[in-house]
């Protein structure tokens, strides 16, 4: 696994001094889309849906689930032409860490993964929105350009103060276009961000329930065909 120096040295090999890579803001489509965990992608091509145009894969997963991604950036390349986008990974970043260093150098390893698949493979690609304290914004938030749509979990959030104040400097320093969230969202955020620029995104239960209803649909046409014979 890259250590914090690896992924400094990798940063400077960018742009010769330490700073996160640009993200670039991308105009696509976002709206009616299947958010899809990357995991889970058999699932998705089990229902209805054209994946070329309609799935946007994210990594709210485990780390240990991602570790091929830091091993080599382009390990899901393959998986990512059957999509229309994808979202950064999202390697850990906690405020209860023992070394901020943890936190900085989790938030830069997706970081450089966004670019890499903007830059050298051309891919549609959401900005995962990682931080832990304050001194993490620069890593996540500092070379965004303005309006870059971002992807957000709320799911096991423990600290809310910390949250809050983190969503906040990244509606500040992007002003992003729209906000994909994952999971529910806390009341605090209309205080910061349109509600109506928020767009919901499908869970793995969703997927699941939706799966489960095409397949009784399947079932009730068999029957009723078996009947008609």
């Amino acid at each position: 696994m890259a250590t914090l120096n690896d992924v400094m040295d990798y940063s400077k090999f960018f742009f010769g001094k330490d700073e996160p890579p640009i993200f670039y803001n991308e105009k696509f489509e976002l709206k009616n889309k299947l958010f899809v965990p990357v995991d889970d992608f058999k699932i998705c091509e089990k229902l209805d849906y054209n994946s070329k145009d309609d799935v946007i894969l994210h990594y709210f997963v485990k780390d240990r689930c991602q570790n091929r991604l830091i091993l080599n950036n382009f390990a899901d390349k393959k998986l990512h032409s059957k999509v229309y986008a994808v979202a950064s990974p999202d390697f850990s970043a906690d405020k209860n860490n023992c070394y901020s260093c943890f936190n900085e150098s989790n938030i830069l390893k997706s970081r450089i993964c966004a670019y890499r698949w903007q830059s050298e493979l051309g891919e549609r690609v959401l900005l995962t929105w990682l931080w832990a304290g304050k001194d993490t914004y620069k890593w996540s938030f500092g070379n965004v350009d303005k309006g870059a749509p971002g992807v957000i979990s709320s799911q096991g959030v423990k600290d809310w103060n910390i949250f809050e104040s983190g969503l906040r400097a990244g509606i500040d320093m992007i002003a992003p276009e729209f906000l994909c969230w994952l999971g529910e969202i806390p009341s605090f955020v209309s205080k910061y961000y349109d509600l109506e620029r928020i767009i919901k995104m499908d869970t793995r239960t969703d997927l699941f329930r939706e799966l489960k209803k095409k397949n009784h649909m399947k079932d009730q046409e068999e029957f009723l065909f078996e009947e008609g014979a």
